[in-house]
Formats: structure tokens, C-alpha cells, sequence
């Protein structure tokens, strides 16, 4: 059993994991909307290289999330995650360096397997100081994130346009190698003792809890895949500009980050397996919605069912997959969870530009049908009790 070890106090601890909370994103939501125009205008790539920068980094992280749970819960997660947010500081600062596609794309693969380290690893340490509060903390740290997706794009694009893609580039740098640092003061919650058997990443796939967070979270990032793909092609279809759709992201990035602010308490909506299957039915409204609403005033009531429905889904599948794990697979739970997370905007996308008018539906078919399983799954781990 894992004991409690000394820490800083709770306060500077809580201080610290939100800077790292906000800044281990950043990465995401400042650098990746501007890449590739950035790529096609700097670096000369055609319009397929640049989408290929874009999705090597989650299919680095899709790989890397399979073996970093074992770091995590092997060697502790303050180090591994310390480690790789100083690594990515670096493989960022070098992107203002690279002067070929093929460069990037080098950068990009090792940028994301950094970034399959560094993200569960910061979720288990956030989850291990919470405690008994560790739902509020779970919310705590998905409203910062949804700050950050609100506010990183607008930020960075200004900077870019007036300093360069390489001041972006630098300062996100900056502000990663400055969170490794800080995640230096930081010390274990608890001790992780040496386990003589090896830990393999397909014992959580055995597990029904997790395993049910594991469908969910494909099916909420699925659905978030296919609006960023039919979002903007519906309403340019229908004469809306860039702004008018940067709007709707916008309403939705603030619904997500005051759900997520405001329904944090272990209990509210039946706890977390429950409220993560009332997010997934909220988005299944909302992509449903994208086919079926008038536009725009329908438009913007699925919209509002997304950030209804991914505020509610996404800290509590976080939480619920690392308490349904054995205190020695809590890391590797969230590692494959984030996985799961990347497939989903790997094939969200791609499968609503093949289907196109039909996205929307179906994407709430699959949604429904991981619902489904995932209800199964947490009735079958109703009698696991992990403390």
C-alpha cells in the first residue's frame, strides 16, 4: 500500500499543478492553430505535408501513451513528468529552427511522444494530492484547460501577427521549461513501491471501469472531432464568416469552462460514472444537432449541448478511471485513457470529412453505441471498490 510521504504545503502544491495545468496544454491550443499555415507559408510545405505535421503529433502520442503509464507508475510522476516537459521545451524552441516540412515532422513525432509523459502524469499527480477532494481537483484542472483553449488561440495569434511565429514558438517554450522547474518543488503525494512483477499497459484494458472511461472518452472526443471538421463547413456553406465560427468555439470553450468550474463535487449528478454517461447523451444531442438543426439557431443550441456535454465527460472520466485502477495502474489507467483520447480526434475528423453530410449522425450513432457498452461496463464494476 502507498503511503503518504512529505510535500510541500497543500497550498503551494495546488499553486504549482495549476501553473502546470495551464501551461501543458499550451503547446495545443497556441502553436497547433497556426502551424499549418505556418508550415506551407515558412517551411514550403504543400497542403498534405501540413496536415501531416498537424496529425503526426497525436499519432506520436497515441503510440507513446501505451508505455508511459509504466514510467509513471514505475518510477513516480514527478520526474517522468518533469523530464518531458523540459524535452518538449526544447523540441519546441527548435520548431523556429527547422527550414524543411521533413524537419517538423521529426520535431513533431518527438514533441508528441514527450506530450504522452507529461499529461497523464500531471493528471495522476493532480489526482494524488486531491485526496478525498481529488473530484473538485479533477475539475479544478479541466476549467484551467478549457482557459487555456479559450484564450491561448486568441493570444498567440495576436503575437504571431505582430512578432512572428518564432516569439510564439520561443515563449511557449519558455513557459514549459519554466513549469518543469516548478514541477521540481513538488514532491510525491505518495511513495510507489517497487513492484517485482512488470507492469503491462493491457491490464487496464481488463478492468471494467477504466475500460468503460476508455469507451467514453472515445466517444467525447470523437464527437469533438467531427465539430471541429463540420462546424465550419456547415456554416461556410451557409455564408457565416471565420469570425461568426470563431464565436461559436468561443461559446463553447466558456459553457465547458463553467460547467467544469461549477460541477466539481464528488457526488453531483450521481458521481462520476454517471455524469460522464449524462455528458456523452448531451453530446450525442449536440452532433445529432450539426445534421439536423436549422442553422444557425440550431447551430447554436448544439453548441451549447457540447460544452454542456464535454464539461460534464471530461474531468469525470479522468477521475473515474484512476480511482477504478489498483493504486499500481493508476498512471498507466490515465496514460491509456489519453490514448483512447487521441484516437478519437485522430478519427473524428477524417470520418466526417469521408461521410460529410451525414457526420453528425454518424458520430451520435457511435457515441450511442460506446454509451451503451460503457453503462454495461460500470454496472459489471459496481462491486470494485479501490480506495
Amino acid at each position: 500500500m502507498s503511503v503518504a510521504v512529505n510535500s510541500v504545503p497543500p497550498r503551494v502544491a495546488r499553486w504549482a499543478l495549476g501553473w502546470i495545468t495551464l501551461v501543458a496544454f499550451l503547446d495545443t491550443f497556441a502553436i497547433v492553430p497556426l502551424l499549418a499555415p505556418y508550415a506551407e507559408d515558412t517551411l514550403g510545405a504543400s497542403r498534405h505535408q501540413a496536415g501531416l505535421i498537424i496529425a503526426l503529433y497525436s499519432l506520436a502520442n497515441l503510440v507513446g501513451n501505451f508505455g508511459s503509464g509504466v514510467l509513471i507508475d514505475r518510477y513516480g510522476r514527478r520526474m517522468p513528468m518533469v523530464l518531458s516537459l523540459l524535452i518538449a521545451s526544447v523540441l519546441i524552441a527548435l520548431y523556429s529552427l527547422a527550414r524543411s516540412p521533413e524537419t517538423m515532422m521529426v520535431l513533431r513525432v518527438l514533441h508528441g511522444l514527450s506530450g504522452a509523459v507529461f499529461v497523464p502524469a500531471m493528471f495522476a499527480m493532480v489526482a494524488d494530492y486531491g485526496g478525498q477532494r481529488r473530484a473538485q481537483a479533477m475539475g479544478t484542472a479541466g476549467a484551467l484547460i478549457g482557459l487555456v483553449a479559450l484564450l491561448a488561440p486568441v493570444l498567440s495569434g495576436i503575437l504571431a501577427k505582430y512578432y512572428g511565429m518564432s516569439v510564439v514558438f520561443w515563449g511557449v517554450a519558455g513557459l514549459m521549461a519554466l513549469a518543469g522547474l516548478v514541477g521540481f518543488t513538488l514532491q510525491e503525494r505518495y511513495a510507489h513501491p517497487r513492484y517485482e512483477a512488470p507492469i503491462h499497459p493491457m491490464e487496464v484494458l481488463r478492468l471494467p471501469t477504466p475500460m468503460a472511461m476508455f469507451l467514453l472518452t472515445l466517444g467525447m472526443t470523437f464527437a469533438m472531432g467531427v465539430l471541429t471538421f463540420s462546424l465550419p463547413t456547415r456554416l461556410s456553406e451557409a455564408g457565416f464568416d471565420p469570425a461568426y465560427r470563431g464565436r461559436m468555439f468561443g461559446m463553447f470553450a466558456l459553457v465547458a469552462v463553467l460547467t467544469m468550474s461549477l460541477v466539481r463535487g464528488r457526488h453531483a449528478l450521481g458521481g462520476g460514472g454517471n455524469r460522464s454517461l449524462v455528458g456523452i447523451g448531451l453530446l450525442i444531442v449536440g452532433v445529432l444537432g450539426l445534421d439536423w438543426f436549422p442553422i444557425p439557431s440550431g447551430t447554436w443550441f448544439s453548441v451549447l449541448m457540447y460544452g454542456l456535454g464535454f464539461g460534464l465527460t471530461f474531468p469525470a472520466v479522468h477521475l473515474v478511471a484512476y480511482e477504478g485502477a489498483p493504486l499500481h495502474l493508476r498512471g498507466t489507467a490515465l496514460a491509456v485513457l489519453h490514448a483512447f483520447y487521441s484516437l478519437g480526434y485522430t478519427l473524428g475528423p477524417a470520418s466526417a470529412g469521408v461521410v460529410d453530410a451525414f457526420a453528425g449522425t454518424v458520430g451520435a450513432g457511435l457515441a450511442l453505441l460506446l454509451l451503451v457498452l460503457a453503462f454495461h461496463l460500470l454496472r459489471c464494476g459496481r462491486e470494485q471498490v479501490v480506495d
